[in-house]
């Protein structure tokens, strides 16, 4: 996977592993010597192995095609190479809740469960990615292909670095922004925080990896004064007067609940964000029967009325490259889903005036805060929370980028007013995040083909490969514990595997496994928890 500037986001690399049937090798020592000038293995310790295993046995693992070869080279009876692909993430934790994550090489979340069809080995039709305008081609992907996502990497590194710091500075640990082109609904960025790293995915917790912006819910009250102003300028309609300030007397411009809940149902604020790489929640109710609104439904819904009342299905996925074809293959435009939820002459009006309140002309810019202090109870205690959030898009007359920052503490305290703090500190983020978008844009020229891989990704992968070998404690002849294959199996006898082991071990769904992490045959030194996926089907 790539993303809009081709640079690697996901990439697949052969590794091989050397297994050894001692029964067939000839001279132990010979071997011994040979293979240790290959995989940087003491002699001895090898000769030792060869003469105290009883059966064939994993050698080495994690090895180079070069390696490989010069194991084949030496043309030793009872030694032979295996090989088998490893997905690499070399951004690590940058954008990993678009991409996802593979386990047991099947896409299990992001982009990689959601498009594991097309990047697998092996051909696909239209109907696998119906996003895609394969141009006249029954089928694509028979030599290969890759992903071009909508992400910006540099604007996804300014997101996520500049976001991290506030939080730490804050004293704060959860929180979503996202980034989107509001007249096409690319996603530009995304960042969710806590985050984790794809190439350990197991090691994060199962609340770590969701996708806040897509599945926590946002009080609708931040966005409240946003929405009765539109409606009100609705309400005035074309020839209408300019709006009065909001009173004492008639606050929400005079609306009722039940009014402002029909405009909200009117430009679709609770409705299905779909046909995406992540399926959204519909309307959503809280217990009391009160309707509740996602970070993407938010966003969603404000670029709706920044676009004069288009609303435009957010996509992160925006063409496929063809290698037996060596072509690239657009995202087809029919694909984007646009309704009309206002009328368009209205929908331009509101476009102009709806701002004004929140237009920074010096800046460029509108920018939007507010702040929602909310108590739920929970059976004989009550959870506080607080919601702070900053909207804003740039340039303020022709917008290029919505940036929507959302940040919740567990906790209420007394907080100080000054600007390194509270929404005065989130809205100086907000501002720098989106001048930096727009001086970061340029009319660069993209090729249609990838280059060639990034040696330096290469190159780091198999570094990080060998930083996380660790020697097997006491003697050099004690077996290295090896994840045994669990796939098929029932739970009770995949238990009945790994109990020796001593792992902790954390299961999803129910029936007969089908994925397993670690993979089958990995070494479990250093190990101390595996996560096995089950199917009923």
């Amino acid at each position: 996977m790539y993303d809009r500037r081709w640079r690697e986001l996901a990439v697949s690399y052969r590794l091989f592993s050397v297994v050894v049937n001692p029964g067939e090798v000839g001279d132990q020592r010979k071997a011994a010597e040979e293979l240790a000038r290959v995989i940087g293995e003491k002699p001895e310790v090898l000769e030792n192995r060869l003469k105290h295993a009883q059966d064939s046995f994993l050698l080495a693992e994690d090895l180079d095609a070069q390696q490989a070869e010069r194991i084949e080279d030496l043309q030793l009876k009872g030694v032979t190479c295996r090989v088998e692909e490893a997905r690499f993430y070399p951004g690590h934790a940058t954008a990993s809740h678009v991409l996802g994550f593979m386990g047991d090489r099947v896409g299990l979340a992001g982009v990689e469960g959601k498009y594991d069809t097309v990047l697998q080995a092996g051909g696909f039709r239209k109907s696998n990615i119906p996003d895609i305008d394969f141009k006249g081609q029954e089928t694509l992907g028979t030599g290969g292909a890759d992903l071009v996502l909508t992400l910006d990497m540099e604007l996804q590194k300014q997101l996520e670095n500049r976001f991290r710091g506030y939080l730490a500075a804050q004293g704060a640990e959860k929180g979503m922004g996202l980034v989107i082109e509001p007249a096409s609904g690319r996603i530009v960025a995304l960042v969710n925080q806590p985050s984790f790293n794809p190439n350990y995915f197991w090691k994060a917790s199962e609340s770590n990896r969701v996708n806040r912006i897509y599945n926590h819910v946002l009080n609708k009250a931040l966005i409240r004064p946003v929405l009765a102003r539109a409606a009100a300028i609705e309400r005035e309609g074309l020839e209408g007067p300019p709006l009065l300030p909001v009173t004492v007397a008639a606050t929400d411009y005079g609306f009722s609940e039940l009014k402002l809940e029909a405009f909200e149902q009117q430009i679709q604020l609770y409705g299905s964000v779909f046909g995406n790489w992540e399926t959204g929640p519909g309307s959503q109710q809280e217990e009391g029967g009160e309707q509740v609104v996602t970070g993407v439904q938010v966003g969603v819904t404000l670029a709706s009325l920044v676009n004069g009342g288009w609303r435009i299905t957010p996509y992160v996925v925006d063409s496929i490259y063809d290698h037996k074809t060596a072509s690239r293959y657009p995202r087809n435009n029919e694909a984007t889903e646009k309704i009309h939820v206002l009328d368009p002459a209205l929908g331009v009006k509101i476009r102009r005036d709806l701002f004004t309140n929140w237009l920074l002309e010096q800046d460029n810019l509108v920018a939007i805060t507010a702040e929602h202090a909310q108590m739920r109870r929970e059976k004989a205690y009550s959870r506080f929370s607080i919601q702070e959030m900053f909207v804003g898009f740039a340039p303020a007359r022709q917008p290029r980028y919505l940036l929507l920052v959302a940040v919740e503490q567990d906790h209420l305290y007394p907080r100080s007013n000054d600007k390194g703090s509270g929404l005065a500190a989130l809205e100086a983020m907000g501002k720098e995040l989106l001048a930096g978008f727009v001086r970061s844009s340029s009319a660069e020229t993209v090729s249609d083909r990838p280059p060639e891989r990034s040696r330096e990704n290469l190159q780091q992968f198999f570094i990080s490969k060998r930083l996380n070998f660790r020697e097997a404690p006491g003697k050099a002849n004690e077996p290295v514990p090896v994840m045994p294959q669990m796939r098929g199996m029932s739970l009770r006898k995949g238990l009945q595997q790994i109990d020796k082991f001593k792992m902790k071990v954390r299961i999803n769904g129910s029936g007969r496994i089908v994925a397993q992490y670690p993979l089958p045959g990995q070494s479990l030194v250093g190990i101390d928890e595996c996560i096995l996926t089950l199917d009923s089907k």
